[in-house]
């Protein structure tokens, strides 16, 4: 892989995307609160749908930096060992933490290997660890994505390949529609391994997000062809975007009202859907126009936001353990508050924890094993420096 110059809005728009992971989990957790009213309901599935940009924007962030970084001589067995070192351990670990932490709670401690290893495969040792087993299928299997993508466009004049790429995104669009379908016929069919892949882990199945990672491969194929298309298209993303936001609010709002009274539930708004899929590819155009106003803005938000991408993966895999931590505020603090503040204030809590907690960890010997990056010791008259991860 050759050294190239990095795209400065990667590491802002990545922390633009670990925010709003943050605060889909703190919304699901307040969502289930007793007390919930029809208001905290339309605000907090306002958060949570500006917020739904989060795992699409990672995929595409992934396909991003994978196909701008590895456009030369690949060696596979090289990428591997290197997404081994720097995802798959600190993964590992984290999970081996999970597992830990929720015997105690259960059984006293005690950690059965083999039910282990199932839960590494499929990342079930906390609920937001399936986005790492999905998007270790995108390294894993990145050489079958190079291939046809690049084999694709050199078939294809520069001027169909926006054509070409609407053409996959629309075979994604029907594919929305066949997830049910695909569902009943694989688990009539019951074949062991790929049967429980398109059932009960469907959720964590790339080959429901591949579209995602598609369109960040053509982003970092043509980096500045990418910008331009960003640029051109707004006006049709934003308004579409707004329209989106407003009818699945509307929709959400309708779905609250039961004859058991008011009940926050946002399954409706489940990624598999054919409209979310619309909903979130239209959102990551919108979220990469705002990384990009804000990388060529400058300031403290900028310098912040890129901080906090750069350590976003630690904080990722430690946030859902943060986020406990924060509701003992909650209970101590902020009970008498609405649903939707004690949201924010957890939110805004656990944030600051997971990047924090991230960074001491990456200046210990052995931080690059637990976070996936070290932070290097300061040098006189010099600052600190970051290792991290491609």
């Amino acid at each position: 892989m050759s050294q190239k110059e990095r795209i400065s809005e990667v590491a802002l728009l990545r922390g633009l995307a670990f925010v709003a992971v943050v605060l889909q989990h703190s919304v699901a957790h307040y969502a289930v609160a007793q007390g919930a009213r029809i208001q905290d309901g339309v605000l907090m599935t306002l958060l949570l749908l500006c917020s739904k940009f989060a795992v699409p924007v990672f995929v595409f962030i992934t396909g991003m930096v994978l196909f701008y970084n590895y456009d030369g001589a690949f060696k596979y067995g090289t990428f591997l060992r290197k997404r081994f070192m720097d995802i798959i351990v600190p993964y590992i670990i984290w999970s081996l933490l999970y597992e830990l932490g929720n015997q105690l709670v259960q059984s006293g401690g005690t950690i059965h290997p083999l039910d282990f290893l199932q839960k590494l495969l499929n990342g079930k040792s906390s609920y937001h660890l399936w986005y790492i087993v999905m998007i270790i299928q995108c390294y894993v299997l990145f050489p079958v994505f190079r291939y046809a993508v690049r084999r694709l466009s050199a078939l294809l004049p520069s001027r169909w390949h926006p054509a070409a790429l609407a053409g996959v995104g629309v075979l994604y669009f029907l594919l929305m529609f066949a997830v049910g379908p695909i569902y009943h016929a694989m688990d009539k069919l019951q074949l062991p391994v790929i049967t429980s892949w398109f059932t009960l882990y469907a959720d964590r199945n790339v080959i429901y997000f591949f579209f995602y990672f598609v369109l960040g491969a053509a982003a970092g194929m043509n980096v500045q062809r990418w910008n331009d298309w960003v640029t051109k298209a707004q006006m049709i993303y934003w308004p579409l975007f707004c329209v989106l936001t407003g009818y699945l609010l509307y929709e959400m709002t309708d779905l609250f009202q039961t004859p058991r009274g008011t009940v926050l539930s946002f399954n409706y708004l489940s990624l598999l859907r054919p409209i979310m899929a619309v909903y979130c590819v239209v959102s990551i155009f919108v979220a990469y126009r705002v990384a990009v106003w804000i990388a060529h803005k400058g300031g403290q938000v900028a310098s912040m936001l890129t901080a906090i991408g750069t350590l976003s993966y630690g904080a990722y895999l430690m946030h859902a353990f943060m986020l406990r931590v924060t509701y003992y505020f909650d209970e101590t603090l902020f009970a008498d508050w609405s649903h939707v503040l004690r949201t924010l204030a957890s939110f805004v809590l656990c944030v600051v924890f997971s990047i924090a907690g991230t960074w001491l960890l990456a200046r210990m010997p052995l931080g690059k094993w637990i976070v996936g990056l070290r932070v290097r010791p300061r040098r006189a008259g010099g600052s600190s420096t970051l290792q991290k991860q491609a």
